[in-house]
C-alpha cells in the first residue's frame, strides 16, 4: 500500500501540468535562434578556426608518432606507417571536418546560451579585439602544443616500452 502511495505522490509530483505550473515561476532567458547561432559562427570564423586546428592536430599526430616511432622502422614500416596515418587523418576529417561538426555546434549553442548571451558574443567576435583574440588563437594553439611536445613525447616513449615490454612476454 505503502508503494502505491510513494507512487501516486511521484506520479502527481512530476506530471506534466505541475512541471509546467513549476516552470511557468521560473524566470527563462530567451533561447537563442539557429539564426543568433549562425551569426556567431560567422563572426567566429569557425570553419577557418576549426580546419586551422585540424592541421595542427594533424601535424602533431604526425610528428609524435614519427618522433615515437620513426627511428625504428625500416622503408617499407615507414611506408606502411604514412599510409596508415594518411586513412586515419582522411577519417578524422571525415568525421572531424566544420561540416560534420556545424550541426552539432548549432544545437548545443543553442541549448547551452541564451539569445542575449549569443548576441554579446557575436558583438565581442565582431569587435576588432575579439576578431584580433581568434586571430591568435590558432597561434597560442600552436604555441601550447609544442610547449607540451616533450610531456606528450615522454608519454609516447613511455607507452611504446611498455608495449614492447608486453609484446616480449
Amino acid at each position: 500500500m505503502r508503494r502505491i502511495g510513494l507512487s501516486l505522490a511521484l506520479l502527481f509530483a512530476f506530471s506534466p501540468a505541475v512541471l509546467a505550473q513549476t516552470a511557468a515561476h521560473a524566470p527563462v532567458a530567451e533561447s537563442a535562434s539557429a539564426a543568433d547561432v549562425d551569426r556567431l559562427l560567422q563572426a567566429m570564423d569557425m570553419k577557418t578556426m576549426m580546419a586551422g586546428m585540424m592541421q595542427q592536430m594533424q601535424g602533431a599526430q604526425e610528428k609524435m608518432l614519427a618522433d615515437a616511432f620513426g627511428a625504428d622502422l625500416d622503408e617499407a614500416k615507414r611506408a606502411r606507417m604514412q599510409e596508415a596515418m594518411a586513412t586515419s587523418s582522411t577519417i578524422i576529417q571525415k568525421h572531424l571536418s566544420w561540416e560534420a561538426l556545424e550541426p552539432v555546434v548549432r544545437k548545443v549553442y543553442m541549448q547551452v546560451f541564451s539569445k542575449r548571451e549569443v548576441q554579446a558574443m557575436t558583438a565581442f567576435y565582431a569587435s576588432p579585439e575579439g576578431a584580433s583574440i581568434l586571430k591568435k588563437s590558432p597561434q597560442a594553439m600552436g604555441l601550447t602544443m609544442q610547449e607540451i611536445q616533450p610531456a606528450m613525447q615522454a608519454a609516447m616513449q613511455e607507452v611504446k616500452t611498455a608495449i614492447e615490454q608486453k609484446a616480449a612476454k
